[in-house]
């Protein structure tokens, strides 16, 4: 396999049993399918690790708008897109096969966006207080018990509320 940027050879690394492909010519990285899941986050050994490997091959690219092939589907082009919601990392994705490129310095972005799941749970608890109560109105059909409806709908929000609280 050959780095998208550079054309030179991947290096396959395994950071916890898990392998990765890293361009020693720009400091990239490519993971197969839902790998990335296991170095999002700064806190965890392989995160931390792999960030700090990819660190001392840091190097400035020309153009990270150019689109470029994915090294394990050669004739795809990956799509290049945001990795979340804040639009503060953009990744290369294969839409064959799934496998996404970081270029040099995504890897340390990517993580320092990374809530830990205590604030993910905080931010839950806020999302569900801030839509409480919903009134949802409608007129009944004739064959349907439009107030039992309503109760098992505000159940099923008294549940949600209750579980995110929990954490």
């Amino acid at each position: 396999m050959k780095c998208p940027r550079t054309r030179t050879p991947l290096k396959k690394v395994s950071v916890g049993k898990v392998p990765v492909y890293i361009s020693e010519a720009c400091g990239g990285v490519l993971f197969e399918n839902q790998t990335l899941k296991s170095f999002e986050c700064p806190n965890d050994k392989r995160g931390k690790a792999l960030a700090t490997h990819l660190s001392q091959f840091h190097s400035e690219l020309a153009d990270l708008k150019e689109r470029v092939s994915c090294p394990l589907c050669i004739d795809t082009v990956m799509l290049r897109r945001f990795y979340s919601p804040l639009h503060a990392v953009e990744i290369d994705e294969c839409p064959g096969c799934g496998a996404i490129w970081l270029d040099t310095g995504e890897l340390e972005k990517l993580q320092s966006l990374m809530l830990s799941e205590k604030d993910r749970a905080i931010l839950r608890h806020e999302l569900m207080k801030e839509h409480e109560p919903i009134q949802i109105k409608g007129a009944p059909h004739k064959h349907d018990n439009w107030n039992r409806r309503s109760d098992k709908i505000d159940a099923l929000f008294d549940i949600a509320s209750y579980i995110t609280r929990g954490w």
